[in-house]
């Protein structure tokens, strides 16, 4: 059986030129897309296309003849850009790219979500009501409750991704990720400096590479339907171990617990587990401000 045609939407970014990186090595017919030329990247693929997201028609142009989309090509968050922007932007792109693969035949959608929808990263400017905390495991049945209007744009377009699926015969798969990162010392939580965020997201990470070989684990896997799945693994805290975080911040959990984010769903569906390990004190430390680290 013939690899089938992939476009990767956001391929000059941190996570989409890993994807990018390890699908050109497995050998897949390749086309890689970003609004920036990375022709000069390390490990880029050849065919690489410089489109904006936004033209329904360039989408559609890029669309011809793929059989997966590996969408990862959104705003990364709010930062400075008006929150307006990254919605409408976002879901925009999102569209462009869910429709055309409809109208084109494409057979599967793989989605970068983010694990912000539990409702983290609160947006103070504008919201006067807290997230509920959700019930821990998190996993991809997790019930999105958006704090800021990055997140609410990946939990709209989940919910885009399902009509696509159930009414048009295709496969959607949405990833939900937590802070990426490329084992950084930085990313570690010290005790006494935990912020909430931390503590709502499970003290969980992922690195480049792991989610690059969950792209790839998914893709292989042929999945069918719609399915949600949140990747990750609980051990950004340098001090206390996995045993100690469930007394201290999630005290309804058995000491045995496995991780805060139950993958077990994700393992039966793709085999895939998390191998990234973070670097320890006195470990190589990168100190450059990766502000993207934050979201996918």
């Amino acid at each position: 059986m013939n690899e089938p045609r992939v476009l990767i939407t956001g391929a000059a970014g941190r996570l989409g030129s890993a994807v990018a990186s390890l699908f050109h090595a497995e050998g897949y017919d390749l086309v890689a897309t970003d609004l920036v030329d990375a022709h000069d990247a390390h490990d880029a693929p050849d065919s690489f296309r410089v489109a904006d997201l936004l033209d329904h028609r360039a989408v559609t142009e890029l669309l011809d003849g793929v059989d997966v989309v590996l969408h990862i090509g959104n705003r990364p968050g709010i930062g400075l850009t008006p929150p307006q922007v990254v919605f409408n932007e976002n879901v925009t792109m999102n569209e462009n790219v869910f429709q055309g693969a409809a109208e084109q035949g494409v057979s599967t959608i793989v989605f970068a979500s983010t694990l912000q929808l539990i409702g983290t990263h609160v947006d103070d400017r504008t919201v006067v009501t807290p997230p509920r905390r959700p019930t821990y495991p998190l996993s991809g049945a997790t019930p999105p409750d958006p704090s800021n209007v990055y997140a609410l744009s990946k939990t709209v377009s989940e919910t885009m991704l399902r009509y696509y699926a159930d009414r048009c015969g295709l496969s959607g798969i949405a990833l939900r990720f937590p802070m990426l990162h490329r084992n950084q010392d930085r990313v570690l939580v010290n005790s006494g400096e935990e912020t909430e965020i931390d503590i709502l997201e499970g003290f969980t990470g992922l690195t480049y590479d792991d989610a690059a070989r969950l792209f790839l684990a998914v893709v292989r896997a042929e999945l069918t339907g719609f399915n949600v799945f949140m990747a990750g693994t609980a051990h950004r805290h340098r001090d206390l171990t996995l045993p100690e975080l469930a007394r201290t911040y999630y005290p309804e959990l058995p000491d045995d617990t496995a991780d805060l984010i139950d993958d077990r769903a994700l393992f039966e569906a793709t085999g895939w587990r998390p191998t990234g390990e973070y670097h320890r004190a006195g470990g190589p430390t990168d100190h450059t401000d990766h502000t993207e680290d934050l979201q996918p």
